[in-house]
């Protein structure tokens, strides 16, 4: 048994009309492993289908969520699109509370949904119209360069996604938007979302003091517990955005977390079904909120302070995002059957 604060996870991607076969759906099995761990609170990304880039699919959306969320706050992160309409639409819908955060999602490359914003006019139109706004969001990137990317992933040699899809891509496209946010005057928080490059850390601790705005860390439990040799153990499987790195590389990231370099932890929750992952085209995106007990188990394992422990899954997410939560302590069994819905469990090396 494992006791903890009731966590909140910033960063799930419950799915949508793309999986409509899946019974039970993977938006109800999100919210049966929410109340299973102890989720207090669930946050969402924008890109199920129909994409969540309005305030009439959100409200659909709340509406859907109704039927499984009791108990567990439900927020979402709306999508930014490359048309500035509804860029600024966006912007008024978050200002206006609408989407029950106060927060959008840009991704800078295309991921599950394809709502990759390539051009790099375009981004920096984006951040020009955001200040123009005086929107003082939390403005969350995937920050990845496709032009940064290395030969092609070929799907019956799996690591070839993580030596394409290079830490160096990472870095390029946060020092890239860092650029645009701040030459535009962002005045809000800037939210690298599952930081996967310990560059990527070292940049932002050197460059913080001197930036207009503040910058927020995600860490998740993927980029800090598994690498490169779980492809031996699941393959495709545990194929993901930004993708696993090389141990060296893990540790360094977990070394960070420890440290008290990342300020929220978020499991970046992406189920797909097997047949798409043992498929010729797998997409990004493992299961991982079944695994939240036994990553609280393994941080204190390896030595983090309590304080920070808090901090890292609750008490920064609720201010970050102006949720006014009260935490509860809880007490958690890991249940590994939970990842039977889902046919694997990525984490099988470490959870012993």
């Amino acid at each position: 048994m494992v006791s903890y604060i009731s966590p909140i996870d910033p960063h799930v991607h419950l799915r949508g009309e793309e999986y409509s076969n899946v019974k039970p759906s993977f938006l109800e099995l999100g919210f049966r492993d929410a109340k299973e761990v102890g989720l207090i609170g669930v946050l969402e990304q924008p890109n199920p289908r129909p994409e969540l880039i309005n305030r009439s699919r959100i409200k659909n959306r709340f509406q859907e969520v109704s039927a499984f969320s009791r108990g567990v706050y439900h927020g979402v992160h709306i999508g930014m699109t490359d048309n500035l309409d509804q860029v600024m639409e966006t912007l008024f819908v978050v200002k206006n509370g609408d989407t029950g955060l106060n927060s959008d999602k840009t991704f800078y490359t295309h991921s599950t949904g394809n709502m990759g914003i390539l051009d790099h006019h375009m981004q920096r139109r984006i951040w020009e119209v955001k200040c123009r706004m005086d929107y003082y969001g939390v403005s969350i990137g995937h920050f990845e360069d496709e032009k940064e990317f290395v030969g092609e992933f070929d799907y019956t040699h799996p690591i070839s996604h993580s030596e394409r899809q290079t830490p160096e891509s990472e870095f390029v496209q946060v020092e890239r938007q860092i650029a645009n946010a701040r030459d535009n005057g962002f005045k809000g928080v800037f939210y690298i979302a599952h930081v996967s490059n310990p560059d990527t850390v070292d940049y932002i601790d050197s460059m913080k003091e001197n930036l207009p705005f503040r910058v927020v860390l995600e860490a998740t439990f993927h980029h800090m517990f598994l690498n490169t040799s779980d492809y031996e153990i699941h393959g495709n499987r545990v194929k993901m955005n930004p993708p696993l790195r090389s141990p060296e590389i893990q540790e360094k990231i977990l070394e960070y977390v420890l440290a008290g370099k990342f300020d929220v932890i978020g499991t970046d929750h992406a189920p797909h079904t097997l047949e798409k992952k043992d498929s010729d085209n797998p997409p990004s995106g493992i299961p991982a909120l079944p695994f939240w007990p036994k990553g609280i188990e393994l941080l204190r394992r390896e030595g983090i302070q309590e304080d920070l422990l808090e901090r890292l899954i609750f008490h920064n997410s609720d201010e970050i995002f102006k949720l006014g939560l009260v935490p509860k302590q809880i007490n958690r069994n890991y249940n590994p059957d939970l990842w039977n819905a889902y046919g694997y469990n990525p984490f099988s090396r470490i959870d012993k």
